[in-house]
């Protein structure tokens, strides 16, 4: 992973859902913090996995502690919406007068893209908050929703710039925009595992991204199973004559089906690998599978360190 990654406010984790883009972005964050760098781990609407990745309770709409350096939150659109009015309006009593009666909450319903805005925004005024006249992070990592989500929710400044008048929301949409398109401050890194769907909807994503400005700056892929077969060898003889032996008996049929599993997946990933090599236009770093049942800190410090180096 390249050392300006580590430079940047914004940080981007996209792609299809199932890929691991959590633990990407948790094994980036990690990294960040355990680098010095002050780091929110920014995530919405979602079934949290941070607080089980650093063995915290689940994380929820306020910001809190996970390791040193790093802490992270899991917004919703309401609470990116009361937070915004909050800040606009100063007064909670103001707040509650303007945003909880009836017609406003209505009125809020109707607009399209208010929530992806609200959400998105919210990951805006983090990079930019200050206390003191100093930053409170120094980098945000974004776990964006699933691939076509997560494109609609970056579109909707693009949209507000050209269909809103002069105001405001376009001033704000227009300040978010340039901050998404500027890789000085800003990196979006994609997410897929080396199998065919995964690829494709990778090599998609790119392609939006960069039709709208947003040029990704690095390609996880992620999950990939080891080379205990590789051809040629004597582990790969053995397996063969094993494989086609009708004498085998438990365990060593399951020993033996298990070995086959593994070394026709590491097959099909290294088929998807150089599919991703000669079609993405975005630097490839790859992360192995991790055989656990759910992940701890110590998988995610491990594939930070090895997503680092």
């Amino acid at each position: 992973m390249s050392a300006e990654l580590y430079e940047k406010r914004l940080i981007l984790v996209l792609g299809k859902g199932g890929v691991g883009r959590s633990t990407v972005a948790a094994a980036i964050a990690g990294q960040l913090a355990a680098r010095g760098k002050r780091t929110l781990l920014y995530e919405t609407n979602a079934n949290d996995r941070f607080g089980n990745y650093f063995d915290k309770p689940p994380v929820g709409t306020e910001p809190v502690e996970l390791a040193p350096n790093l802490f992270a939150v899991n917004a919703t659109a309401a609470s990116a919406l009361e937070e915004y009015g909050l800040m606009v309006l100063k007064f909670r009593s103001i707040y509650e007068m303007v945003f909880e009666n009836r017609v406003t909450r209505a009125f809020l319903r109707a607009i399209p893209g208010l929530d992806d805005y609200a959400l998105l925004g919210k990951a805006w005024f983090h990079t930019t908050e200050e206390k003191k006249k100093k930053p409170v992070w120094d980098t945000v990592v974004f776990d964006m929703p699933a691939s076509g989500h997560s494109v609609s929710m970056l579109r909707v400044p693009w949209v507000i710039v050209d269909t809103v008048p002069e105001g405001p929301l376009t001033r704000d949409a227009r300040t978010v925009k340039e901050l998404l398109t500027d890789p000085a401050r800003t990196a979006a890194v994609l997410v897929t595992l080396a199998e065919e769907m995964p690829t494709n909807e990778a090599m998609e994503l790119e392609t939006k991204l960069i039709g709208m400005g947003i040029v990704p700056q690095l390609l996880v892929v992620n999950q990939v199973y080891p080379e205990h077969f590789p051809a040629g060898t004597p582990l790969a003889r053995v397996l063969d004559t094993l494989v086609v032996d009708p004498t085998l008996t438990p365990p060593l049929v399951e020993v033996t089906e298990h070995g086959r599993m593994s070394r026709d997946r590491r097959a099909l990933n290294a088929h998807y690998l150089h599919e991703l090599a000669k079609r993405a236009k975005t630097p490839i770093a790859e992360l192995p599978m991790v055989f656990r049942t759910s992940l701890g800190s110590a998988d995610v410090r491990a594939l930070g360190t090895k997503l680092a180096t």
